[in-house]
């Protein structure tokens, strides 16, 4: 169990850069040029000189982008 947040499992999980656009289905260098934008809003975690991402991010990041229509705007 982590200590900081009680949370278990693999939301948690620390995910590479080309596991992150993997699971987006992007290219890693999308993940780097919306980091470098500052968006979308997709937190990202700095060890060191690596990228990573924690998955429960990226599922939230997903969720956010759901839509029931082409012309919604994004929030």
């Amino acid at each position: 169990m982590d200590s900081h947040d009680g949370q278990t499992g693999t939301a948690n999980a620390l995910l590479t850069e080309d596991e992150a656009a993997a699971l987006l289905k992007v290219q890693p260098a999308t993940l780097a040029t919306w980091r470098v934008r500052g968006r979308p809003n997709l937190p990202f975690v700095r060890v060191g000189r690596c990228v990573r991402y924690r998955q429960q991010d990226l599922i939230a990041f997903i969720n956010r982008q759901v839509r029931q229509s082409t012309s919604e705007v994004s929030a």
